[in-house]
This record gives structure tokens, sequence and C-alpha cells, in this order.
């Protein structure tokens, strides 16, 4: 009589371990500079102005509000002016103006550049690291 109990035993399921934690999101901050007010440059210029600009916002790997939007002049002789976005609660973010303000764009006259800051978060797939 002891053989089926011990059967019993030995055919009871066992609990699937548990599955592991998801990984956390990758914390994103996106750049987005329109150099459309640069464009007549030609393209040597129009790629310094654009890494002029990416060089500002490297830094920004976190900001206050979550989203920025604001307009950047390029000036002859290599100075940088920020003119605030539409909106006023988006500040020009501290970490844009923490590097220096210059440029090395060769330029006749001024030209603007749109520049768009936007926080987020992105699912990291299991496998791989956050960048």
């Amino acid at each position: 009589m002891g053989l089926p109990l011990w059967m019993a035993f030995g055919c009871a399921a066992k609990n699937p371990p548990p599955a592991p934690p998801p990984a956390p999101p990758a914390h994103t901050v996106t750049a987005v500079v329109l150099v459309n007010g640069c464009a007549h440059l030609g393209v040597d210029n129009a790629k310094l102005a654009q890494a002029a600009m990416n060089q500002l916002v490297d830094g920004c790997g976190s900001f206050a509000g979550g989203r920025a939007q604001f307009s950047a002049t390029l000036l002859p002789g290599g100075a940088i002016q920020f003119v605030q976005g539409p909106d006023p609660a988006q500040a020009i973010p501290v970490c844009v103006l923490t590097h220096p303000l210059a440029h090395r764009v060769h330029l006749q006259s001024a030209c603007t550049l749109d520049v768009r800051l936007e926080e987020g978060s992105v699912e990291v797939p299991k496998g791989t690291t956050a960048p």
C-alpha cells in the first residue's frame, strides 16, 4: 500500500522558478536640431552649425521639466545667442548653458537653429544593456 503513495509524490508537478524581474527602463534625452535657418550656408557650414548645437546639448542627461524648446542664433565672430521658446514654462536647460557658447561656422550674417530636447525612457529588451 505504500507504493501508490510514493508514486503520487513522485509525479507531483513542481512550481516553475519565478520569472526574473523586468529590466528597468533606460533614461533617454532626445535632441532635435533643425538647421533649416542655416541651410543657405552650404553643406560644410551647415554641418559645423549642427555640430555646434550637438556639442551644446551633449551633456544634457537630465533637465527640469522634461521638455524644452528654444532657438539658438549663431552670430558672426563665433558667439551663440539663445532665445527662449514659445512656452515660458520651458526654460533653456542649464546643461546647455554650461558649455562654451561659441561656434566655428564662417558667417557673414546670423543664422538661427531651432532646438528641441525631450526626456523619456525606453524599455531595454532582455539580454541587452542600456546605452
